[in-house]
């Protein structure tokens, strides 16, 4: 008898590591990565590894206006400081000017995706996706999953000129995450109409060499900036069909066309016959582009500041693309080069218009408030 039990010990401990390896084999999770396309996403649901339904998201590096886009403001618990911004810039985002309780959420991170996981992880509840932009930068995406557990969803930061064929893809990923695809489709709709009725009123509608030449200045990019701020290729321009003596340069990733800082005798040089001022300079107050064009002698020299043609502009780029903006501006300026093509257009009733169907709300009046009401009219010198 004693022999039996002896042997019966020896076969029940070789067995209980067996059936111990067993059950941790099958409780192990598989580990989660960022996700940068929607069959990516799509796998990791079939596999039960992200949430069916997503009800609180938090959102980094100028991707809050992409989830306001599809009706998603309510969702968010969370942004990044940038957002947190004083109630008299608001003037230089819509998404913001349309909901402005985003800007009492908790601050979960730095701008430009400096993201804070302990952050993150003590927010109640906290958050069951993370949208962040794709721009290798700020805190690594691979790490922030591993330390949080929360699924990252990167989203290209491309526009809807440069770049069209990836922002359509990072905002159709979005959709598919948040349940919203009927609205990123229509968000998409949106934009392919709007440029093409743009593309139809101005397109061969005079020759290049009888077009006049444009210039915008006071273009923000990692902050505001004077006159002499612009940017080649500035999407508004191509829209219409504007000629602009700035030199394209598809080098930057982010904005597909390089801002340039370019030198006062450039500008003086090229003597454009219609100016535009991008009114994110005015964060600069008495070192803005408004400012040089009223009081420096140089720039009061150009014949559009003397013969009155000089025009402003909302806020192109304000942590990152403003799309909703892009839009707007890009129908002044169709209106200011070429009336005749614009007649039937009331561009604030066409700025609201946008911004209704994009951010929910028609903020052009507060927005206008916020910029010192100076948005999108001809400015006395």
């Amino acid at each position: 008898m004693p022999l039996i039990y002896f042997f019966t010990f020896v076969l029940l401990s070789l067995c209980l590591p067996l059936s111990v390896g067993c059950s941790r084999t099958n409780t192990v999770t598989e580990p989660l990565h960022p996700i940068r396309t929607i069959e990516q996403w799509e796998t990791y649901q079939q596999k039960g590894l992200v949430p069916e339904k997503i009800e609180r998201i938090y959102c980094s590096g100028g991707t809050l206006r992409l989830a306001v886009y599809l009706e998603c403001a309510d969702r968010v618990i969370a942004t990044d400081g940038n957002e947190r911004i004083a109630t008299e810039r608001l003037g230089m985002k819509a998404y913001l000017a349309a909901h402005p309780e985003l800007q009492t959420l908790p601050i979960a991170g730095e701008s430009s995706g400096r993201d804070n996981p302990e952050l993150l992880l003590s927010l109640d509840p906290p958050p069951q996706l993370i949208i962040k932009a794709d721009t290798n930068a700020g805190y690594d995406p691979d790490e922030l999953t591993r330390r949080t557990g929360i699924p990252v969803v990167l989203v290209p930061m491309r526009g809807i000129t440069v770049g069209r064929d990836e922002f359509d893809a990072g905002l159709r990923l979005m959709g598919t995450a948040l349940g919203k695809r009927e609205r990123a489709e229509k968000v998409i709709a949106f934009f392919d109409s709007e440029i093409a009725e743009l593309k139809r009123r101005t397109e061969n509608v005079m020759t290049e060499e009888s077009k006049p030449l444009v210039y915008v200045g006071g273009v923000s990019y990692n902050g505001s900036h004077g006159f002499n701020a612009s940017e080649a290729g500035y999407p508004p321009f191509e829209l219409v069909a504007a000629k602009s003596p700035v030199a394209e340069n598809k080098s930057d990733p982010i904005l597909g066309n390089r801002h340039r800082m370019l030198a006062k005798e450039k500008i003086l040089e090229w003597n454009p016959a219609v100016l535009f001022l991008d009114l994110g300079t005015l964060n600069l107050q008495e070192a803005s582009g408004l400012t040089e064009l009223r009081n420096d002698p140089s720039y009061r020299s150009l014949t559009a500041v003397q013969q009155g043609q000089v025009y402003t502009l909302l806020p192109n780029t304000f942590y990152f693309v403003n799309h909703d903006t892009v839009l707007v501006n890009a129908w002044f300026v169709g209106k200011t080069l070429y009336p005749d093509k614009f007649t039937d257009i009331d561009i604030q009733q066409k700025a609201d218009e946008i911004f209704t169907l994009l951010v929910g709300k028609p903020v052009f009046e507060p927005l206008n408030k916020a910029l010192q009401n100076l948005a999108l009219k001809k400015i006395e010198m």
